[in-house]
C-alpha cells in the first residue's frame, strides 16, 4: 500500500495575485507561445519558476534554475507564497468538458453533444517506492533530459512545484467517500481551456 502524508503546502496568497493569472499547464506542455503568454499575463506567473526562459548570456551559475530559485525566494519573502499553518491533505477538483459518450462508451461521431466530468485526487507527499516492491507502477517510461531538467530545478529551488500523476484502486469506495468536499473551495480558477 502506498504511504501518504499530509504537509505544509507554499500556495499562492490570493489577496497578493489574481489565481487565474498566476496557474499554468504542466511544464511538459507548455509551447513558446504559451510560454510567452504566461510571462505577459504576471510577474508572478509560476512559468518564471516551473518553465523560465533560457537567454543566449546564460552561464554554468547565471541561468534559468538560478533565476527560478531568485524568483522563489522573493516571492515567498513578499508574501506572494505563503506556508500553510497546518499539515494537510489537499482536496483537488477539475471538472471538464468532453465530447458526449454513447451508451457504448464510445463517442457518436459528429453528434455535437459535450459531457462535464469531474475528476477528483489528493495532493500529499507520498514515500518514494522502489518499483520491485510492487506498491507503486509505471505508467510511462520517462527520458533522461526531462528528468536531468527537474532534478535541476529541484537543486536550485529546494522545493517540487509539480505533482506526480497516480492512479489508486478504491473498489469499496472508501478514498472516493473521502474525497467528497466539505465545503466551499479555498481557491478556484479556470485554466485557458475552461478546465
Amino acid at each position: 500500500m502506498a504511504h501518504i502524508v499530509p504537509f505544509r503546502a507554499l500556495r499562492y496568497d490570493p489577496a497578493r495575485v489574481s489565481i487565474s493569472q498566476v496557474v499554468t499547464q504542466p511544464y511538459d506542455k507548455i509551447t513558446p507561445e504559451m510560454q510567452d503568454a504566461y510571462y505577459a499575463v504576471s510577474p508572478h506567473n509560476l512559468v518564471r519558476v516551473i518553465l523560465g526562459k533560457e537567454h543566449a548570456s546564460d552561464q554554468v551559475r547565471e541561468n534559468r534554475y538560478s533565476r527560478a530559485a531568485q524568483f522563489f525566494q522573493d516571492w515567498r519573502q513578499q508574501g506572494i507564497f505563503l506556508q500553510d499553518e497546518e499539515p494537510s491533505l489537499y482536496l483537488y477538483i477539475q471538472r471538464f468538458t468532453v465530447p458526449g459518450l454513447g451508451s457504448s462508451g464510445r463517442r457518436p461521431i459528429g453528434s455535437g453533444e459535450t459531457s462535464e466530468l469531474e475528476r477528483r485526487g489528493i495532493i500529499a507527499l507520498g514515500r518514494i517506492e522502489d518499483y520491485s516492491a510492487g506498491v507503486v507502477f509505471r505508467h510511462e517510461q520517462t527520458l533522461a533530459k526531462p528528468k536531468a531538467d527537474r532534478l535541476e530545478l529541484l537543486r536550485a529551488t529546494r522545493a517540487h512545484f509539480g505533482q506526480l500523476f497516480m492512479l489508486y484502486s478504491d473498489p469499496e469506495g472508501e478514498i472516493d467517500g473521502l474525497l467528497k468536499p466539505g465545503h466551499g473551495p479555498d481557491l478556484e480558477t479556470r485554466d485557458e481551456y475552461g478546465v
